[in-house]
């Protein structure tokens, strides 16, 4: 036995108290007054006797009752006796086969599954045996049991995929399986042990619930590798990066396929990294597919080609919300929207009164030159846009100062207008430059408003930016599926100068990129990504994977959706607002076939194994659990405080009715 806190046992002394008040007390006898005792008898011993016998067991019932508080409060415990255990110990086995991208090197998965059937055929007959394999995520292959002929027939189905794998990942997935298995947890994984797989903290690979670690290590030797890094698009053409692992210089060929057709072929003799340069690249309108293919014999075919989408779009169409076709509004949201080098825009004048507010469902963002202009039929038509997934830019302008509540967003103003006096000026002051919109865009200090239309801020709001009288300036606020960003001034260069200002046309390009959702799409993925159909305008749709398969089923297509992108190739996405082209590439971590040093590999088995005291391969014991026995000294205590309070109150009870 062992105590945490031994010094809480001098608390036993306490015992001296009880045993000194009961040397204290006197058997006082109820005396009656009586004309002679000559003819009475003495009172016989015998009763004497029991009744120090009650005394006896009520003194130690009170120095039991000291003795548990003082041992609870030292927290004694007992070491369980050791258990020995040695590599075929009954327990699980789990035969985990690396299934990533690297994997695929000519002959290696081969060897893996060879190697696995051992694996499954040396394990002691009668032990649960489960298979598992691993890329991006753990998958189980067979079921827990100790059959092994389904194991092996398990390992025969297993199959190689387009996706990366990460060892902190899987071992932190194999750790979470391992808890419900019957203990000890043996591991055997059987994988080329790639270093670009290992997590940057070492103490991530070591899982706490695996007994023992049995790495298999295939593919060995010096690999080679060409791979694509990266396609980037340039104001000439593409710049192709490419990569060749290793210290052996191959010949290789690198075509540029636009649309599928072979447009230039590029010769490789050197290693490691290069960067080829294609220009004067003719686009057709609308998505192109860029495919760079390398033609050599290196040790990893899979990562030997990469797609890459090309956007050559025609501006696409703004609708501006406003009561004059030519008024300044329509000039300065233009000259802006077309200024900006990454996505043109044509913006759409729709004069008030004069369109079909039905038309707003077509477009992905809208803009509003003077939200007091509107009346209550475009008022609910917008509200419905927004609560649709809508997005909207609007502007208060003069006509909204002359309004009691503003429509679409209900806010309420304190005051008409309100001027700051003469030539005084307020500039925008607070700015949330976390914002997608503003962490852009410089010069807000620059900015002269000489008058505002100030709103009394609701719960919902955001403000963005705020002025130096701490007037709200920008605000923006979530209405349904959309968002409402209304910036509270005109632009008819009568309250402001900021059209006038550089850091308008810098707003209105981050404007356009946040309300429209350019910003958040990406036409290049990783294979493994998951890719939200909302991102493309609408949660629901189809999509078409690289083999020509549609993905979703007709009532998945209704649904919202995240769309697994596990194979590398062209996604043909398509909903009810867009189609849109995106590609998936093998993630180039995968192509550096470089193992981790057998050293690593050393360490990662033992720090398994001394996780139980055991030393790998060899026989051991596991090191003794403490088992804490204070809670079973805290129910004692509790029985010895009833027994104790009953038993005082049975000799107390006598003595009180005798002195009534």
């Amino acid at each position: 036995m062992g105590f945490l806190a031994p010094l809480f046992l001098v608390g036993a002394l306490a015992i001296a108290l009880p045993i000194w008040l009961h040397r204290l007390q006197t058997q006082s006898s109820d005396r009656q007054s009586f004309s002679s005792a000559m003819l009475l008898e003495t009172t016989e011993e015998r009763v004497h006797l029991q009744k120090k016998l009650k005394y006896l067991v009520l003194l130690a019932l009170r120095i039991a009752l000291l003795l548990m508080i003082a041992l609870a409060f030292a927290k004694p415990f007992l070491n369980r006796p050791p258990t020995s255990l040695t590599a075929g110990a009954a327990g699980t086995h789990l035969i985990l086969v690396d299934t990533s991208v690297s994997m695929s090197r000519a002959g290696v998965f081969d060897q893996a599954i060879a190697v696995a059937s051992q694996a499954v055929d040396d394990v002691p007959p009668g032990t649960l045996l489960q298979l598992l394999n691993v890329d991006d995520a753990l998958h189980i292959g067979s079921s827990l049991s100790a059959d092994k002929a389904a194991h092996r027939a398990a390992i025969s189905e297993l199959k190689v995929s387009a996706l990366r794998l990460d060892f902190g990942r899987a071992m932190a997935a194999v750790d979470r399986l391992a808890e419900s298995f019957p203990p000890p947890v043996t591991l055997h994984l059987i994988s080329d042990f790639q270093g670009s797989a290992m997590p940057v903290r070492f103490a991530d690979v070591v899982p706490s619930r695996v007994t023992r670690l049995i790495p298999y290590v295939v593919g060995t030797g010096s690999p080679f590798n060409w791979s694509v890094k990266y396609v980037r698009e340039t104001a000439e053409g593409l710049d192709v990066g490419l990569m060749g692992f290793g210290d052996r210089e191959r010949v290789a060929d690198v075509e540029l396929l636009l649309n599928g057709e072979v447009v230039e072929t590029r010769g490789l003799s050197e290693t490691g990294p290069v960067t080829l340069h294609f220009t004067n690249l003719q686009y057709e309108q609308g998505d192109n597919r860029i495919q760079v293919r390398i033609n050599t014999d290196d040790d990893l075919a899979a990562d030997n080609q990469w797609f890459h989408v090309v956007e050559n779009e025609p501006p696409a169409s703004v609708p501006l919300i406003t009561l004059n076709r030519g008024g300044l509004p329509v000039t300065y949201l233009s000259a802006a929207l077309e200024s900006d080098a990454g996505q043109s825009y044509h913006v759409e004048p729709l004069v008030i009164g004069e369109f079909d507010a039905r038309v707003l469902g077509r477009y992905r963002w809208a803009l509003l030159d003077d939200i007091g202009a509107i009346d209550e039929e475009l008022d609910h038509a917008l509200t419905a846009y927004l609560q649709n997934g809508g997005n909207l830019l609007a502007f208060s302008g003069i006509r909204a100062a002359n309004s009691s509540v503003l429509p679409v967003t209900g806010h309420r103003m304190s005051a008409a207008t309100v001027g700051f006096g003469g030539n005084e000026f307020q500039s925008p002051e607070q700015i949330d430059t976390s914002h997608p919109v503003l962490a852009q865009t410089e010069g807000w200090h620059t900015v002269n408003v000489s008058r505002t239309v100030p709103i009394e801020v609701q719960a919902a709001d955001q403000v963005l930016i705020r002025l130096e009288n701490k007037q709200p300036f920008l605000i923006e606020r979530r209405i349904g599926a959309g968002r409402l960003l209304l910036l509270l001034n005109g632009l008819d260069n009568r309250w402001n100068d900021l059209p006038l200002r550089p850091v308008f046309v810098s707003f209105i390009i981050e404007t356009a990129g946040y309300l429209s959702g350019i910003n958040e799409i990406s036409k290049t993925y990783t294979t493994g990504a998951s890719l939200p159909l909302s991102l493309v305008g609408n949660a629901s749709g189809q999509v078409v994977d690289p083999d020509g398969n549609t993905v979703l089923s007709l009532a998945d297509t209704t649904r919202a959706q995240q769309i697994n992108l596990d194979k590398p190739g062209f996604y043909e996405v398509y909903t009810s607002q867009d189609n849109m082209l995106v590609a998936a590439n093998i993630d180039p971590r995968e192509s550096d076939l470089t193992r981790i040093s057998q050293e690593l590999l050393d360490r990662w088995q033992d720090a398994t194994a001394r996780l139980d005291g055991i030393v790998a391969g060899q026989p051991g014991t596991v090191e003794p659990e403490p088992v804490e026995l204070w809670h079973w000294l805290l129910f004692i205590l509790a029985m010895v405080v009833i027994a104790e309070s009953m038993l005082g109150n049975t000799y107390l009870a006598p003595l009180a009715r005798a002195n009534r």
